[in-house]
């Protein structure tokens, strides 16, 4: 392992306990040559933006009361394919191992507030960047600085912060809990939103967090991620690495009489997106079986459920953490070879939250195709797409997770429905945040709503402004109560812009694609929705309508004590008669008025 000498800025190398305490950085990139690298390190030549890097770690260290750092750029020869490939195996036990660990955010301003709603922190690029997800982890002190090498804070103390950009829990931000006591899932939701900038390293990045080893083959592409489940499961016996694909919504599964294999192993972290809170169950004590792959074949012990539609799911031991009674099920299908356990995992339907097994229904060994089918053009799915244009051009910023509900985007577009029943009526709805570079300038969120039945389709949009901490999930789930003349604007004033929005349906490739334009409005009256206004009066109105249903209860609650009155005075009155007939004189055949004494 080679070290930095804070003193000399010199490279020094140590083996095994040789290992003095060091301080190590976690940056993110900037351009190849403004980085410092392992040469310039060994020459001297150090005249590069990326001095302030080497410079800032070497003098925080020294306030530590360490001699040396470890800065990548810096001190591995990446034109060497041996030495690069065990560093990346052994790069997250040298962070857990430093004494302390400088995240230098180069993005982050000084005085910025990470408190504050929009935060230069909260956006920064190295929170969505892959490699900085160990670096995260691993180390056990981590102190954060900002582009001036202003403290900025400690990884235990912002651990709240932390936890909201992230989706990591508490718990293993802080080290409470051991990272294998996640589930695999879960740790792989971690790193959904991550980005590298070699396909490879998606998955390179994450063999510390998942504590295995394998080796570096640039240009593998996606079969690296690929290998490195593998590995996974040679190691652990979680089952939840089969939970990928779960949906925040309930899927209609597909109608049509063509299955295709979509693969028995994830594509890419991203296929965890929503297992952020799948949790692993506790065992019975029955024997554990182990995950094997071969012969194309994924080979596991699972519970099969078949619906009453003949759907079969093979019932994972994970779950979500606030419902324990219900467990993941992974759609299955028989294949067509004949062989009794062979299964493949069919495209286009979703995993399903189903009731555990009891402990009654036996497990059995089946084998899952790993191969991923490419479908033909005749039975492909019908593919509906959303492309937004324009807004780059008028300064607006569209981050991939501003959109709600979720989706996926490929090429610059999201793929927003799929239907192979061209009888099928399916009927979406999605919002978007648009935001400027001004952070006192409020968001707009447009509404894009579609209906597809048959081969017609029908497209609308509408757009509103919000304050940054408007949450897409309330509005989109409140738009129900929200006042007619609130919907189908489609300008709006932010305060600096005025923009307009329109959609447009066209076809890319025999596919339909919703392209939704943001322009400069041409007129200056324009009328806007304040959507934060709206949530607000949404409020009132659920309110006031909470107090009208108490006010009905107590008015019936008061009729029916008012009966109960009215019956005891009725029968008290009764009571009162009889008690005073004796004193009454009966003459003749007559009844004559009580006596007076």
């Amino acid at each position: 392992m080679r070290l930095i000498n804070v003193q000399t800025r010199k490279l020094e190398s140590f083996v095994g306990k040789g290992v003095p305490p060091y301080a190590i950085l976690s940056h993110t990139w900037g351009k190849n040559e403004e980085e410092l690298s392992f040469r310039d390190i060994q020459t001297g030549n150090i005249e590069k933006a990326g001095n302030i890097k080497l410079e800032g770690c070497c003098e925080q260290a020294k306030k530590h009361n360490l001699g040396y750092a470890w800065i990548d750029t810096c001190c591995i020869d990446k034109t060497d394919a041996v030495e690069l490939g065990e560093a990346i195996n052994s790069m997250f036990r040298w962070y857990r191992k430093a004494s302390v660990c400088y995240a230098y955010l180069s993005d982050v301003p000084s005085g910025d507030n990470p408190k504050d709603p929009g935060s230069r922190f909260s956006s920064s690029r190295w929170f969505r960047r892959g490699w900085t997800l160990q670096e995260l982890l691993a180390p056990n002190k981590l102190h954060f600085f900002d582009e001036t090498w202003t403290f900025i804070g400690t990884k235990e103390k912002m651990w709240r912060n932390i936890e909201t950009i992230t989706g990591i829990p508490r718990d293993f931000l802080v080290g409470w809990a051991e990272l294998h006591e996640a589930s695999v899932a879960q740790r792989m939701s971690w790193a959904a939103k991550r980005e590298t900038t070699r396909e490879e390293d998606i998955a390179y990045c994450l063999l510390g967090i998942f504590d295995v080893t394998m080796p570096m083959i640039y240009g593998e592409g996606d079969k690296a991620f690929g290998r490195l489940q593998e590995e996974i499961m040679k190691k652990t016996r979680d089952d939840s690495i089969l939970a990928w694909g779960l949906s925040p919504a309930e899927s209609t599964p597909s109608k049509s009489t063509y299955v295709f294999s979509g693969g028995a192993l994830a594509t890419a972290p991203l296929d965890f997106a929503n297992c952020g809170r799948i949790v692993l169950r506790k065992r019975d004590a029955t024997p554990v079986n182990t995950i094997d792959i071969s012969g194309g074949r994924l080979r596991v012990h699972l519970s099969l459920h078949t619906t009453s539609a003949g759907e079969i799911y093979g019932l994972l031991n994970c779950g979500p953490e606030h419902n324990k009674e219900v467990v993941v099920g992974i759609p299955l299908d028989k294949a067509i070879s004949g062989v009794s356990d062979e299964y493949l995992r069919p495209q286009g339907r979703c995993l399903v939250l189903l009731p555990k097994a009891t402990s009654s229904v036996l497990t059995k060994a089946i084998h899952i195709r790993i191969e991923r089918q490419s479908r033909t053009h005749e039975a492909m799915n019908r593919r509906y797409w959303l492309y937004v244009d324009g807004h780059e051009d008028i300064n607006l910023e569209l981050n991939e997770n501003d959109v709600y509900p979720p989706v996926r985007w490929e090429n610059g577009r999201a793929m927003i429905a799929e239907t192979m029943d061209s009888d099928e009526t399916i009927i979406r709805r999605y919002l978007a945040r648009f935001r400027t570079q001004d952070k006192g300038s409020r968001d707009f969120v447009v509404v894009l709503e579609f209906e597809i039945q048959g081969s017609q389709t029908q497209a609308r949009c509408h757009v509103m402004t919000g304050s940054r901490d408007t949450a897409l999930r309330d509005l989109s789930q409140n738009l129900i109560y929200m006042r007619p003349e609130a919907f189908w604007k489609q300008t709006a004033n932010n305060g600096t812009l005025n923009m307009e929005v329109t959609v447009k349906e066209e076809y890319v490739a025999q596919e339909s694609m919703f392209v939704v334009t943001l322009a400069r409005a041409s007129s200056s009256l324009v009328a806007t929705v304040d959507a934060t206004w709206e949530l607000q009066v949404v409020d009132l109105k659920l309110e006031y309508v909470r107090i009208l249903q108490e006010g009905d209860e107590i008015h019936l609650e008061m009729e029916r004590l008012d009966r109960q009155v009215e019956k005891k005075a009725i029968e008290g009155a009764g009571e009162w008669i009889q008690y005073r007939r004796p004193d009454t004189v009966i003459v003749g055949s007559g009844v004559r008025a009580p006596c007076c004494s």
